[in-house]
């Protein structure tokens, strides 16, 4: 009996130690669906801000804890009803609001319209409401900037900050609920059906990807591919511009789907939509979606030599490997991510993502990732840039740096600088120029100057300032970075070309009658162009070029590799694509003028690399279409991978750097939007516009007050008397030189290069158009119809009528030679 107890009790205490075994060795294989996240980064804390308009919540307003000035103003237009009274809703999260004021200012910033203190104010379950009384101050159908500063207990003084509009026009509800049923119907597909009316669908756009869908997509794209995903939450809708009967709308909200072994995959959606109102319906100009899924880290994702990272863009996606190439490290989706091939360990060293709010404020898109340098322990520099969603500076827009460290498992910050530049072109800067040298300097671009950054002593020093579009150059890697002394595109008698790794610059330069023009680089080979003083272009009083006589190409060691003349030739473009570098010819023709000649291209044999991109690949799923992946070197087994994240962020060494450049000449510059988003700027009207056309979106100004859209033109225009009704206009043509100029109450335009259909823009908004023709004359556009031109003499003072298509032919025979006004009062 004893035995039998005994044998029992052995037994017993085997299949206990079996089941802890087996319940231990399950916890440390069996993933949870999850995402994870950090535990010791504050979490968000900020109140947002919603606009009401029409009855419908929208206008989702993050606060700042910095002056933005009008550098974050088009996030959001808000349009007040007949009364002015703009009612707010505050998500406050802990009841924290003391006191609200507000400001409304001219776009410039260079007129107070109005500053109040709001007295009252209703705190609910929900949050806070408020009425923001403003006044009878606002001419009707202009944008003015309204900063609304909230006075917080546990966060100090908070700026939000959106466009606002008075306006007669009702048509902006319909076009909003428009865009928000269209996104409606398209998880539904018979729902759908009605949708297809609104398409362009074309046999040339590319139907692969579900990240990506556009007007001129296929049916099925529209609606998901067949795929089984559904809306979670609310879909938040912001209006992004409303310009006559031109308007912009942005929708952004999330998709679950249940994948093949039962997970729930999370996407992140946004839908674009630009619109144009006709009394008799509403016309879809352009729309976008973009989706993007939120990598969750599950082991199943990490396969065979794949990291599988789902549907998405390839914006979305960066990567970077260690020298050996064992530790890699990827961006996606905002989120940074590690991983160790010989350990087979994961980490997710970065990202805003919290399992305890809302996510309307960690999961804000505002900001995004740059890595640095991966070591070969595993260690990981890199930039988290943008909006600030969480930690110690939540509500700031600037750059952070920091280190990972694989043996302590934890990131420290090393500093923080503060920008005033919206993200999307802070992200324009960075994408541009961020990089560590092996001298142990951090060399990065913001707003048109690049810093150098001791990275053991945080001083910093002014690498370049005052830079001009088309007078500097970066190579592919970010390793050199070549700019020309001065301001004065046409006319650098040196340029600096500095090596970033080692801190080594040399100058380039030679002779009193050269300048220097820094053309690009072939991997890290550089590019630059010769010309005298004495040939500059200039076509009808503005100059067009400075040709350059000579190219020269220079390797790493300074040595000249290729040089480029031909007797009587001059080269007045250059444009450089992967190994080639593409020349285009002209021959003088006189004193600072010159033809066109021909096209030729200079090929380089240099081995080049994908850069960011390189490690990802894509295949073809039959569901989900295209799918990213991550490369690995080594196969990997789904169970043995470790995942973890880092147990701390330390702050303690941190500094606030403040990047000062030194006093710079202030270029005029043009944005280009479209889609609800920035698409780039330049120093050339026609350049900009170039960017906006195809996304049927606008230009704006230095203060972000749009200057041309492609949508907003009245279908007729004539004028009477074009001398009178353009008289500030002519004023100031005479003397005309520069790209742009501010004079007389009209904004002056070089339109060298549009086309005629793109500047009947400026009639349909009452001031003519100047064409040139090559003898060096100039008539006035004074009015259009669906087929024809008006077009007046000024000399003669006469006016006769063109086709378009003939007018179109016509004036681009003379080189579509166009100046252009906006009355700015």
């Amino acid at each position: 009996m004893n035995q039998l107890i005994k044998k029992v009790g052995i037994l017993s205490a085997v299949f206990v130690i079996a089941i802890a075994v087996y319940f231990i060795w399950n916890q440390k294989n069996t993933e949870k669906n999850d995402v994870m996240v950090y535990t010791s980064m504050d979490e968000a804390a900020l109140p947002v801000v919603y606009s009401d308009m029409n009855g419908r919540k929208m206008n989702l307003l993050h606060g700042y804890t910095q002056d933005m000035k009008q550098g974050v103003s088009r996030e959001a237009l808000t349009v007040l009803p007949a009364d002015r009274s703009m009612n707010i809703q505050i998500s406050d999260y802990k009841g924290s609001i003391q006191g609200i004021e507000y400001e409304v200012r001219s776009m410039d910033l260079g007129r107070l319209v109005e500053r109040t203190k709001v007295d009252t104010w209703n705190q609910g379950e929900g949050g806070v409401t408020a009425t923001l009384p403003i006044q009878n101050l606002l001419a009707k159908d202009k944008e003015y900037l309204l900063i609304l500063s909230l006075d917080t207990s546990g966060n100090g003084k908070l700026l939000y900050y959106t466009r606002i509009m008075w306006t007669d026009s009702t048509n902006v509800k319909d076009m909003i609920d428009f865009a928000v049923d269209f996104t409606t119907r398209t998880f539904d597909y018979d729902q759908a059906r009605q949708l297809t009316t609104y398409l362009e669908t074309s046999e040339g756009e590319d139907n692969s990807s579900l990240g990506h869908v556009t007007i001129r997509s296929s049916f099925s794209q529209l609606t998901w591919g067949g795929l089984s995903v559904t809306p979670v939450g609310d879909i938040r809708v912001t209006l992004k511009d409303l310009d006559g009967i031109m308007c912009s709308v942005q929708l952004e909200y999330e998709v679950t789907r249940t994948g093949e072994d039962e997970t729930q995959e999370l996407y992140e959606v946004e839908d674009s939509f630009t619109m144009k109102w006709d009394s008799r319906r509403i016309y879809l100009m352009d729309f976008e979606r973009n989706t993007n899924q939120v990598f969750s880290g599950q082991k199943g994702l990490f396969s065979g030599k794949r990291i599988m990272l789902g549907i998405s863009n390839q914006d979305e996606i960066r990567t970077a490997k260690s020298p050996s190439g064992d530790c890699l490290a990827y961006v996606v989706n905002r989120d940074l991510w590690a991983f160790d091939q010989s350990r087979e360990h994961a980490v997710k060293v970065f990202s805003f993502r919290s399992g305890e709010d809302d996510g309307l404020r960690s999961g804000y898109n505002q900001h995004d990732i740059k890595i640095l340098s991966v070591s070969d322990n595993g260690d990981v520099d890199f930039l988290v840039y943008g909006y600030m969603n969480r930690g110690i500076h939540e509500g700031s827009l600037g750059v952070a740096m920091y280190q990972y460290s694989s043996q302590d498992n934890a990131i420290e910050e090393r500093f923080f600088t503060p920008v005033t530049l919206s993200f999307d072109m802070l992200k324009e800067d960075i994408d541009q120029l961020a990089h560590v040298g092996t001298n142990g300097m951090l060399y990065l671009m913001a707003d048109r100057a690049v810093f150098g950054i001791d990275l053991n002593s945080n001083e910093y020093m002014v690498l370049a300032d005052s830079l001009v579009e088309g007078g500097y150059a970066v190579s592919s890697r970010s390793r050199r970075f070549a700019w020309q002394e001065g301001s004065d595109l046409y006319g650098a008698g040196v340029v600096h070309l500095m090596d970033l790794d080692t801190g080594v610059k040399r100058e380039i330069t030679g002779g009193e009658d050269n300048i220097y023009r820094p053309l690009g680089f072939v991997g890290d080979d550089f590019i630059y162009g010769i010309a005298r003083k004495g040939d500059v272009w200039v076509q009808n009083g503005r100059t067009k070029d400075a040709p350059m006589y000579r190219i020269e190409i220079m390797d790493q060691s300074g040595k000249i590799v290729k040089e480029y003349e031909h007797e009587n030739v001059y080269i007045a473009d250059v444009s450089v694509e992967a190994s080639r570098i593409h020349l285009t010819q002209v021959a003088k023709s006189g004193d600072q003028s010159y033809v066109a000649s021909k096209q030729d291209t200079i090929v380089c044999n240099q081995e080049l690399t994908d850069g960011e991109m390189e490690g990802i690949g894509w295949y073809a799923s039959e569901d989900r279409r295209k799918l990213y992946f991550v490369q690995l070197d080594k196969d990997v087994v789904s169970r043995d991978v470790k995942i973890s994240v880092p147990k701390k962020v330390a702050y303690e060494t941190t500094e606030v750097v403040e990047l000062k450049g030194n006093t710079r000449t202030q270029e005029n510059k043009f944005y280009a939007y479209g889609g609800g988003h920035y698409l780039g700027s330049s120093r050339s009207f026609t350049d900009a516009l170039t960017l906006a056309y195809d996304k049927m979106g606008v230009v704006t100004d230095k203060n972000q007050e749009i200057i041309w859209s492609r949508v907003n033109r009245p279908p007729v225009r004539n004028m009477k008397e074009p001398l009178k009704t353009g008289a500030a206009f002519l004023r100031n043509l005479e003397g005309f030189t520069e790209n742009s100029f501010y004079g007389d109450g009209v904004l002056m335009l070089d339109a060298r290069g549009c086309t005629l259909s793109q500047v009947l823009y400026f009639i349909g908004h009452g001031c003519p158009v100047a064409a040139y023709n090559l003898q060096g004359g100039y008539v006035l556009l004074s009015g259009y119809d669906s087929y024809n031109v008006t077009v007046y003499n000024p000399v003669s003072g006469e006016s006769q009528k063109m086709g378009l298509n003939d007018a179109s032919a016509y004036f681009s025979g003379q080189g579509n030679d166009f100046v252009c006004g906006v009355f700015t009062e």
